[in-house]
């Protein structure tokens, strides 16, 4: 039976080499990825070596990239831990897209299970803390979550299997080392008993969702909607009167026993934020304002708020020549036809017969960029956003097609007085766009 391919994260430590040799053993065909972040000096590069090595002994391809979590950490005021992390998913979710895969295999074990139950628990999150981490979620796959990391050990011991230590996991600096060296020690018993308590919380938060996100709606007036791009990739919005109502002072003096404020804090707590970045992110009246948990990112937009995966990544730049087809850009499907010159259609840009054969590449939004309107008025396209109230995390999801003279159009946005129809031309050449 023919398999997708997988892709494995593997840092080289026994947890993604077990994983990694176990789906060769099965003949899961797989790519590796590894991202060297340079922090351990030669011990990085030897762990980058060795994971290419492993590649090349099971046969098959290894993407390896370097990642600046020093330059990331100070562009974006993050720690070194979350900086990592943030790259990392960058990379794996590029190369996914890249090579056409579906999911994203990681090695977290039992071990790692509890540890985040601890790690949210210090973090005041409950929710999350007994949920414990995902099995599966959207195209993540932890296939080794059931293991305990002694198990694991014992496995490439037998099989002499080698792997990497990384010396940084001995250290104390941070939250999840502490909970490691201090706790994990003494509680082994209740290890595989957590996974068995956190498997049964998934099972049931994803029983109750419907239930739950039923209710919401209720309370909220279903003012907490999914739509667009934004719903389609797994994010959802609240409308600014809605997110008005709940941040009024009657409101949040009344605390819990305001429902609208109650479910509002529970379900963005149950996407890893914290209570205290509610309450700031009700506070805050500055559009583009964002607050970041784990996963997701909310911003404060002119029209409400947003919150989105912080994984989702904006789509490749494609280059095409003009004609009539239809090309993919994320979940936006580009059509090109020629038609006679007549009655224009509303949802649709018409440009002129001279366009045929030029090249056009097809990207997001760069900052700088700037269309010329048919009046002749050259406009940053980023104040073009601000016009059309387009929220600002989604403006590098804007289609922008432009050749060597300049932007054509920001699909669904604006067209540009770049190749209008003239009154001689015959045929015309019509740009439709559809959403998957």
């Amino acid at each position: 039976m023919w398999r997708r391919p997988t892709l494995l994260a593997v840092s080289g430590g026994v947890d993604s080499v077990v994983m990694a040799r176990l789906f060769a053993l099965a003949g899961f065909p797989f790519v590796m990825a590894h991202m060297n972040f340079g922090l351990r000096g030669r011990e990085s590069a030897e762990d980058a070596q060795f994971v290419a090595d492993l590649a090349r002994e099971l046969g098959v391809e290894c993407i390896v990239e370097k990642g600046d979590v020093k330059g990331y950490r100070k562009r974006n005021g993050v720690s070194v831990q979350m900086a990592a992390r943030d790259l990392r998913y960058e990379f794996f979710r590029r190369v996914m897209q890249e090579r056409g895969i579906e999911r994203l295999a990681t090695a977290h074990h039992a071990d790692d299970n509890l540890e985040h139950f601890f790690v949210y628990l210090y973090r005041g999150n409950m929710d999350v803390a007994w949920r414990g981490i995902w099995a599966e979620q959207g195209d993540v796959i932890r296939p080794m979550l059931g293991y305990r990391k002694e198990a694991l050990i014992l496995m490439a011991e037998t099989e002499g299997w080698s792997w990497r230590e990384d010396r940084s996991n001995q250290g104390i600096d941070y939250l999840r080392n502490k909970v490691r060296h201090a706790l994990m020690s003494t509680l082994d018993e209740f290890v595989g008993e957590f996974y068995q308590i956190s498997q049964r919380v998934q099972a049931l938060d994803t029983e109750g969702k419907a239930l739950a996100e039923a209710v919401w709606l209720e309370e909220c007036g279903e003012d907490w909607i999914s739509q667009g791009y934004l719903g389609r990739c797994g994010g959802v919005r609240l409308p600014v009167d809605s997110v008005d109502a709940i941040s009024a002072g009657e409101n949040l003096a009344a605390g819990n026993r305001n429902p609208f404020y109650r479910h509002l804090q529970r379900h963005l707590m149950g996407l890893g934020f914290s209570k205290s970045q509610v309450d700031q992110a009700l506070g805050s009246k500055q559009v583009g304002n964002r607050f970041v948990s784990e996963g997701y990112i909310l911003w404060v937009g002119r029209m409400g708020w947003s919150v989105l995966p912080k994984e989702l990544a904006s789509p490749s730049a494609i280059a095409i020549e003009w004609g009539e087809g239809e090309w993919l850009w994320g979940d936006l499907r580009l059509v090109i036809d020629p038609i006679p010159v007549g009655v224009f259609e509303a949802d649709a840009y018409y440009f002129g017969e001279a366009l045929a054969g030029k090249s056009v590449v097809i990207r997001s939004w760069v900052n700088g960029d700037s269309i010329v309107g048919f009046g002749g008025v050259s406009q940053k396209l980023s104040d073009v956003f601000v016009n059309q109230k387009i929220e600002p995390w989604a403006k590098e999801y804007v289609a922008v097609m432009m050749c060597s003279e300049g932007i054509l159009c920001a699909v669904e946005v604006k067209r540009s007085n770049l190749y209008r129809v003239e009154e001689a031309d015959g045929d015309c050449w019509r740009l439709r766009w559809l959403h998957k």
